[in-house]
């Protein structure tokens, strides 16, 4: 059905673009994966990423043959203030916790509430602290530990914090890479975000690309998952992507291999122009549920939750612009 309509000579001779948004993100705490051990002998952090990734991955190839864009990002370093125990309202319900910030260690304290689903009432749950991680032991005694980035993304805590983007890459396997350090550009920012006392996540994004085809001529357009007609194959499909989002975020710490990446997109986006009538691509990107760890930020783009950019054919040229004709009323 999908390969009939690609090629309908209607569809073939309209002039085309992409509409790319977020499908799905799974993000992790690089720390995790160089400590496993940090909550408990018996408790490997990086094995249980390892294989969450491997079951990310065979749930999606269950469906349909995708490539993952992924972020190496930089964050404010958090801890929880182990100094300070946590202290509970009896009228508000919320318990605060206290939490430094940044390299010079700055007190915050935050609010928010634990629900006990088996008395089903706000409560002051026994918590247990290290600076990375918390344990909560509900009324049946069932333990539940997060690190502390899990904790304030579930708990939706805003500390004016953004997760600038240093690097930009894309794999089939995630839960080899990056994740098993084999990787210059993994290693290179590592170096970076360490000396400046800042914590590594990396992200990984599935995307949903949809090709969008307009003939005036004959008064019909086209919607279509390019993953329905694999019309660009899965692997240009994912070069594509990580090279529209090299160039948006356009980080100062992947400059190494600039030129031949932008030559890369050049040539990649000439293609599917000359082979397919795809002249522009509009991209949006912003988690569903939006919360402070989907603000993201770059040397070059200022924080903010929505991004939003089209990447287009210009002559024998490539052009990178803020907004999307497309996404304008979405934003």
């Amino acid at each position: 059905m999908f390969s009939s309509i690609i090629n309908n000579d209607i569809y073939k001779h309209s002039e085309k673009e992409w509409i790319v948004e977020l499908q799905q993100y799974h993000k992790y705490w690089y720390d995790l994966i160089v400590n496993p051990d940090d909550v408990a002998d018996y408790f490997d952090t990086r094995k249980l990423i390892v294989d969450y990734l491997k079951g990310i991955k065979n749930q999606i190839e269950e469906n349909l043959e995708k490539r993952f864009v992924y972020f190496i990002c930089s964050r404010t370093k958090v801890r929880f203030n182990t100094n300070k125990k946590p202290s509970y309202n009896p009228i508000t319900k919320k318990v605060k916790l206290h939490l430094l910030i940044g390299k010079k260690e700055k007190n915050r304290t935050i609010k928010c509430k634990f629900f006990d689903i088996h008395k089903n009432k706000f409560c002051f749950p026994k918590i247990d602290l290290t600076e990375k991680y918390i344990t909560i032991t509900d009324s049946t005694g069932d333990l539940n530990t997060a690190s502390i980035h899990d904790f304030l993304e579930d708990a939706n805590i805003y500390l004016d914090i953004s997760s600038k983007v240093e690097y930009v890459g894309y794999t089939k396997n995630p839960h080899t890479r990056p994740t098993n350090g084999a990787h210059t550009g993994l290693s290179d920012v590592l170096y970076k975000i360490a000396g400046d006392n800042r914590d590594s996540l990396i992200y990984f994004n599935v995307f949903k690309v949809m090709t969008r085809a307009v003939n005036n001529n004959s008064m019909l357009n086209f919607t279509i998952a390019n993953a329905m007609t694999d019309e660009i194959n899965v692997e240009l499909e994912g070069s594509l992507l990580e090279k529209c989002f090299i160039f948006y975020f356009d980080s100062i710490n992947q400059s190494r291999n600039k030129e031949k990446e932008l030559l890369e997109l050049k040539n990649a986006l000439f293609k599917i122009s000359n082979e397919n009538k795809i002249n522009s691509i509009h991209i949006y990107y912003a988690f569903e549920d939006p919360n402070e760890y989907g603000v993201f930020s770059s040397s070059k783009v200022s924080s903010k939750l929505d991004h939003v950019f089209t990447v287009r054919k210009i002559e024998d040229d490539v052009e990178i612009v803020d907004g999307s004709v497309i996404f304008e009323n979405v934003i």
